[in-house]
């Protein structure tokens, strides 16, 4: 028959050496400690290797000013957990009296074991009794910079922060960007992260986003850049081009699309008088390239990344070459039949709304 001192010492840590046996019902966790989440399965696993093999690494603690004779955990607070699951009564500690809230941030950063929520939480607490980011970057170890970059996420936009707080974004530098977009873009913002899967969130996307949205916004930078493409175009460009054979290239898609737009922004020509200028060769060349996206939007099942997807790439754009693929794209999508002269007056059509709405 097993006496229940035998079943005692069973229940109780091996010794380690320097560390003092501490009944675990006279330890605490700290209710101020940085780390607030642990995850269930790893809980479980080192439960079962306390089970196995006993706590082989004391864990800190410091004396409860509140309780005589119980303790407060400095670090450590996994292996405590898991040894009460293992149904240990004690546990080896050492004894810290010269600890603090930077230590148990500091211990955890290095075992890379605290979430970007949790240490923007530690940093927040810090701030709101006054020290500063330069004071926090020293007590841990960091950077100014980083400290600011976390501090910044201590208040964020509804949006982003539900994305934060649920742990589908940890990045906080992404983080960071999506809330300088969120200033100057709310509405747009509000929208990408509602149709965004998680894998999309990424730091690469959201400034590929942010560009897009900058460049929208920067219409004489965009005529500036059509102008670069055709700068000397004459009003019978077309119809030299294709006369003079001693030409050194031949005009490709991009070129003749260019001119196009121009002509038509500058309302000097009408679609019509265009596709009277254009070439049979001409037609065929910007119909080719153009029939791509008039193919894509045929098949398209997922109308807004797709959409986006080439806004960020380059590819659609409100004004330019981008204007007529987009155009295109929709023929395909809205089931249109492919007709050149149509997109390129619709491109016509709506010059003014979308100099306006990009």
């Amino acid at each position: 028959m097993v006496s229940k001192n035998t079943v005692a010492e069973s229940n109780k840590a091996p010794d380690v050496l320097g560390a003092s046996q501490i009944p675990l019902d006279l330890i605490v966790e700290d209710p101020t400690q940085p780390r607030k989440i642990f995850d269930r399965d790893s809980l479980a696993e080192l439960t079962e290797t306390i089970k196995a093999r006993g706590v082989k690494t004391p864990i800190s603690v410091r004396p409860n000013p509140d309780k005589s004779g119980t303790y407060i955990i400095n670090h450590g607070a996994r292996r405590f957990r898991a040894s009460k699951s293992a149904g240990l009564v004690s546990i080896p500690a050492y004894i810290d009296t010269d600890y603090s809230l930077a230590d148990q941030v500091v211990e955890n950063l290095q075992r890379d074991n605290l979430t970007s929520r949790e240490i923007v939480d530690y940093i927040g607490r810090e701030v709101a009794v006054g020290k500063t980011h330069e004071h926090i970057a020293k007590l841990i170890g960091k950077s100014p910079s980083y400290v600011s970059l976390h501090a910044a996420a201590m208040d964020l936009p509804d949006p982003i922060a539900e994305l934060f707080n649920s742990g589908v974004l940890t990045d906080i530098a992404t983080i960071f960007n999506l809330k300088r977009t969120f200033k100057r873009y709310p509405l747009e913002l509000t929208d990408w992260l509602n149709y965004s899967k998680p894998e999309d969130l990424t730091r690469s996307k959201v400034q590929q986003f942010r560009k897009f949205l900058e460049s929208r916004d920067d219409e004489k930078g965009i005529m500036t850049a059509l102008t670069r493409q055709a700068p000397t175009f004459p009003s019978d460009f077309i119809e030299k081009s294709d006369k003079n054979k001693s030409s050194k290239r031949k005009l490709d898609a991009d070129d003749l699309l260019t001119y196009i737009y121009v002509r038509l922004k500058k309302r000097t020509h009408q679609p019509q008088d265009i596709m009277k200028k254009l070439s049979n060769a001409q037609k065929t060349t910007i119909s080719e390239a153009l029939q791509k996206y008039y193919a894509a939007g045929q098949k398209c099942k997922d109308l807004f990344h797709a959409i986006l997807n080439s806004l960020k790439g380059g590819e659609f754009d409100g004004a330019g070459r981008g204007a007529f693929n987009l155009t295109a794209f929709f023929f395909g999508v809205n089931k249109k039949e492919f007709d050149l002269e149509k997109i390129i007056h619709e491109v016509y059509l709506n010059l003014d709304k979308w100099n306006n709405d990009w």
